[in-house]
């Protein structure tokens, strides 16, 4: 590895990387929604496919970080969001600036004081099965 391979690696080690939940870029460009609920999926919805979401604060009241969840019904599947901060997810959804959202591992949810954390994302597929009639 050259001097300067090796400089720019040290760099990068350097920096502190803060783990982020999710994506967001340009108000209004986004056409999809993607989900990331572990390494290895991703699963994306149309954003127009949204039909409307809930956000349920923590059940936990004397516990300030209780887990929060965000349900997306989307016209073909529910997403449900279990994590903390989650309003700043609703607030990018608002402004059509959520790009993306994956799960970020428990081990950082201390570093991400102020930012959203989440937890678990589960996608349930909505049938699509038609009963015949007769």
């Amino acid at each position: 590895m050259s001097s300067l391979q090796q400089e720019v690696a040290a760099r990068r080690a350097a920096e502190p990387v803060t783990p982020s939940c999710y994506t967001s870029g340009p108000r209004g460009g986004r056409a999809f929604i993607e989900f990331r609920p572990d390494a290895h999926t991703r699963t994306g919805f149309p954003v127009s496919q949204l039909c409307h979401y809930t956000l349920e604060a923590g059940r936990d009241d004397a516990e300030l970080d209780a887990p929060e969840r965000l349900t997306l019904a989307f016209s073909t599947a529910d997403v449900v969001i279990v994590g903390a901060r989650l309003g700043k997810l609703v607030d990018l959804l608002n402004e059509h600036d959520l790009g993306s959202v994956s799960v970020v591992d428990a081990r950082y949810a201390g570093m991400l004081v102020r930012s959203p954390w989440v937890a678990s994302i589960t996608i349930a597929r909505l049938d699509k099965s038609i009963s015949a009639a007769g």
